[in-house]
Parts: C-alpha cells; structure tokens; sequence
C-alpha cells in the first residue's frame, strides 16, 4: 500500500466534500469567499453579526495583525521557516510566548490572564475553576459564531467523537475554548512478548484464566532461556492502575478512578463498586505469586524495565506499534531477538472484552483572549492551520525534505520534530502542537496497521465507554471539588495497599467503604447523580441540535474511510498485476532462451 497515494486521495476527497459543502451554503467557504473584516467581541450581539456575516478569507488580508501566542508545547523558537511559512500566508507577525513547563506552567497561566495586556491566544490544561473565572471575567472571547463559519474545526471533531465540543461549550452554547487536545477514543491494547509464547509453545490467551496461566509460565518456566529465575508474568509503570486493565474490564460497572454509571442511570464512584473489589482481589493474588514485577507497587519505571527484557505482558499504548516508536526501539537494541505483538483484549467475567476508553473532552484547550483586535480572523486563521494539507505541513515539513514514504508505505522522518536538528537548523515542526492535534489520516506518523490498530481499540471500548461518567464542568461538582483529594488519596492508599499485601479484601474492605463514607463520599455521591442527571438532558439536547452537523461530518468520515479502502484495494491489485507480468515476462524469455 501506498500510503503517499492514499493521503492524496483522501485529500482530494475532502476537498470535493468542502466544495460542495461550499455551494450548499450560497458559496462560501472557509478560505475561499472574499468579505469584508469583522470582530467579534464576547458578548452575544457581536457574536451574532458574526455569525450572519460572509467568512473571511484569510489568504487575503491587506492589513498585517500582530499575534502574540502563549504555548507549552511543540516547536518553541522563534522565526522558524514554518513560522515564517505561516506569517506570510496569514499576513500575520507572531510572537511567540512560551509556558516554563508543566509545575510552573499554572501560576504563569494565571499571572498572564491578571494582567493588563493579554496574549491574543491563551493555551492550558486543566484549571477548570479558573477558566470559569476568565469566562466571568470577560477576559475569553464566544468563538461558537465563528465555528459553523470557518468548520474544519468543528467537522474534525465532530468527526472523531461529537461529545468533544458539547464539553467544550457552556450551557449556554457559547463556547470559550477550543480543544487543543483529545486523545483517540482508546489509546492502549494489550501487548505479549510472542518469542516467549514460542519458546514455551503456548497460544495466545484469549480469556483472564489463560492470560494468568500465561503469566505463571511466563515467570516459572524460564521463557528467554537464560537458566534464570528472572521473568515477570505483567509489568507496568508503578502506582499506575492502568496496569491492570484486562482484570479491571472482567467486571462492569467498576474503574480505578472515575465515576460510574449503570443501565438505569444510577452513578457510583467507581473505586468503591463490587467490581473493583473483585479485580482488586485477583490482582492481589496474582501479586503475591510472583507474577507481577514487585516493583510496580513503587515509583516504577516500565520502558527501563522493558529494556531489561523482565517481564512479558503489559497493557501499554497503541502508537508503540509504529517503527518510530521510542520505547520499542530501546528495547530492540538490547533485545533484537525478541517479539512485543499487540493482541485482542481477553475475555473476563462479564463475557465482553473492552479496551480502556479515553475522554471526549480535551486535555487541554487553548482560546482567543478579549485583548485580540480581530478574533473571527484569529479564529478563521487557526481554522485554516487544521486542514489538511496545512496540518501536515506544521507537523512535519516537506514531503522529500523532512520526511518521506517507504515503497510499503511507512512514514520516515528525514528530520525528527522532537530532535536537535529541528531546533538547530530553525525548521519548527511541530509548532503549535497540542492545538488541535488531528489523530485521523492527517497524523502521517502512524503506519496504515497502527491506524487501523486504534480504529479497532476505540470500537471495542465504546461499551465501556457507555459505563463511565465524564464530567462537562468539573468546578460545578462543589461536594467532590471540597471532598476529592482526601477520598481520591485513601483510595490510593488502600488499592496499593492490598496489592502490595499490606490490607485485604475482606473485612478490609468494609473498612475502606467505612472510611470513604466518613470522608464524605455519599454527599459527592448525591451531588454526583444531580449532576449527570441534568448533563445527560444537556447532551441529548446538544446533540439533537447540531444533528445536521455531525451527520454531514461523519458521512465524509465514511467516504474518506472508502476511499482509503479502495486506493488500498488497487494498490494490491496493481501488485498482483506488475508480479503476474513480471512472471509472464521471464517466462516468455526463458521460452525465447
């Protein structure tokens, strides 16, 4: 498969469904109509003529705007060539302001936003209850009137997931932030070293009881053949529930940290459900066999630990299926014999094997401030930087030039993003990552088998997904804002503690019940069904008003889907044909011969 030939046909495809979208609307189009500059301010009047006014086209401004940009992450100098790239398309000159990183990243955020003179763009993560306080404020601009405008935005998402902007938007429908980041639907499969299955001769598992047969094989039976007693069944990262996912799946209606919610709608804080009493006692059994790396009650580290070659299952991230992947290729220079393959989720007590699903929400969001001279165009320019063709180039360069496309396929970085030679030669891939990060086709990074990999982790952990609560407005759950950290931590303190042997499931259970109860927990618990009572009303309504929207998103999500089928299909066609001429051509001259 060609994967240069699918992308340009799947670009093409969208830009035929934007064209007609286009004339659906009298004509217009996100960087294609000519009009007239407007702004919009965040009260509702301006963001109305906003919204009836023709789009900007922002490939053709007379008038230079100075941007100033606050970002975290990504390609962080200024004057790279792609900044250079961007300002001259935009007609933009942009400032670059840089967060300090993730522990004092906060403070700065909030010492920014009281200040007299606010960057044009904002970008944070977290920080719910100061962002309902900049909305109050006045301080963040209502981009809502601009997104069915200027729509790349809104159909990707739409596309990936349409919970993602109803999170993002308030009751009101207004909508303040703008997702800067939303992980795929799941992002993690199971992983099993396939030499120690061959060198022991077994199968790969398909239930919990094989898995667990497997992982004593795994640590008794001497898989790498060293004479050692020095194999793990499991390992993980330390203190990270996740770990445990295939055990933590046999069970409905239980999680390591959220809030659950069964058929009738009645909601539960997941860590103290029936079902987190279960898995937690299997864990704790398979622990005291010596199955599991005894160090992953501790601060852990498993991509060293995987370098070791200690231990042989582990629930880790899909994108380790790419050849790019850091931590497979530092395993792989110390253990180039071996084999990690992803494999099904197992099948546990309730009989429905699902993967561990992300949020629809964003991580973070970025937005325009109050202070920005004409946000529709800022709006309109960011817009623009997610299509496509204008992603890819952000991310990674010119094709030919800083990456480039196997016979098979495969994406190779000429110049890695993360890497010196970025940073040293001003090239800035990546810049402005984490503001809006497209996990479809437009992530090149990813072979077509590792896409297809998270297609199928995010599809079978939509039953799961229908389990969990995610909350739209966290500050607004007053009881658990107060109450959560000294319950989340005796949560913490007594989950790690059976595992590690220390405390039980049985009378010690009772206790924990007892103690979360004292702490508060059947307030938040009261609050907590209030709560997504009205939310679920909020998103049944959201939904059914944007139907038009999603619908138009998700069908040309389908047609993409065909079209890559297709190029696929006749690329193998095509191969099929060159090899059966091929075959012809030799025997006709060893015929002439």
């Amino acid at each position: 498969m060609n994967m240069k030939k699918i992308l340009s046909l799947v670009l093409a495809l969208a830009l035929c469904v934007s064209i007609f979208a286009a004339c659906g609307n009298g004509g217009d189009s996100s960087t294609s109509s000519t009009g007239g500059e407007s702004s919009a301010a965040a009260d509702g009047g301006e963001g109305s003529d906003a919204a009836d006014s023709e789009p900007i086209d922002v490939l053709n401004q007379e008038e230079t705007m100075d941007l100033t940009i606050t970002i975290m992450d990504g390609y962080k100098q200024a004057d790279s060539e792609i900044e250079k790239w961007l300002e001259e398309m935009y007609n933009v000159n942009i400032t670059l302001n840089v967060l300090p990183g993730y522990t004092d990243g906060p403070s700065q955020i909030q010492l920014i936003m009281a200040g007299d003179e606010l960057p044009d763009t904002i970008w944070w993560w977290s920080m719910d209850t100061q962002y309902q306080q900049w909305v109050n404020a006045g301080l963040l601009v209502d981009v809502a009137p601009y997104v069915a405008k200027y729509p790349n935005i809104r159909n990707y998402y739409n596309k990936m997931d349409p919970n993602t902007l109803f999170f993002a938007s308030d009751d009101s429908g207004a909508m303040y932030r703008i997702p800067g980041d939303v992980a795929e639907p799941s992002c993690e499969v199971l992983w099993i070293r396939q030499d120690w299955l061959d060198n022991l001769k077994l199968e790969v598992p398909t239930t919990i009881d094989e898995l667990e047969e497997v992982m004593r094989a795994f640590t008794e039976d001497d898989p790498d053949g060293n004479g050692q007693d020095d194999t793990y069944g499991l390992g993980g990262d330390g203190y990270d529930f996740r770990s445990f996912w295939p055990w933590i799946q046999s069970y409905d209606y239980t999680h390591y940290d959220r809030w659950v919610v069964d058929d009738a709608g009645n909601v539960q804080y997941g860590p103290a459900t029936e079902g987190t009493r279960k898995w937690l006692t299997d864990v704790a059994d398979l622990y005291a066999k010596g199955y599991i790396t005894q160090n992953i009650t501790q601060d852990t580290n498993r991509d060293e630990e995987m370098a070791n070659g200690g231990f042989g299952v582990t629930y880790s991230w899909v994108a380790w299926n790419n050849p790019s992947a850091q931590t497979m290729i530092s395993f792989y220079s110390s253990n180039p014999d071996a084999e990690w393959v992803p494999i099904d989720m197992v099948a546990g007590e309730n009989g429905n094997p699902q993967e561990d699903p992300a949020t629809s929400a964003a991580w973070a969001y970025f937005g325009i401030t109050k202070d920005c001279e004409d946000p529709e165009r800022l709006y309109a320019i960011w817009d623009d930087m997610t299509a496509p063709d204008n992603y890819i180039r952000r991310m990674n360069g010119d094709e030919g030039e800083h990456y480039k496309y196997e016979d098979d396929g495969s994406f190779v970085a000429i110049v890695n993003p993360d890497g010196d030679e970025n940073m040293t030669q001003g090239i800035g891939l990546k810049l402005f990552y984490n503001c809006v990060n497209r996990k479809d086709f437009c992530n090149i990074s990813n072979t077509p088998e590792t896409t297809a990999l998270f297609d199928k982790s995010g599809a079978e952990s939509r039953d799961r997904y229908a389990q969990l609560v995610e909350w739209k407005d966290p500050a607004a759950f007053t009881s658990w804002q107060d109450l959560g950290t000294d319950i989340g931590g005796q949560k913490d303190q007594y989950l790690w503690g059976v595992i590690a042997g220390t405390n039980d499931t049985e009378s010690g259970w009772d206790n924990y019940i007892a103690t979360l109860n004292s702490l508060g927990l059947e307030e938040c618990t009261a609050e907590a069904n209030e709560l997504y009572a009205a939310q679920s009303a909020a998103l049944e309504e959201y939904l059914a008003a944007h139907e038009a929207d999603i619908a138009e998103a998700q069908e040309a999500a389908a047609e993409e889907s065909s079209a890559t089928e297709e190029s696929s299909a006749t690329e193998e066609s095509s191969a099929v044909e060159e090899s059966a001429e091929s075959v012809a051509e030799e025997s006709s001259e060893s015929a002439a011969e």
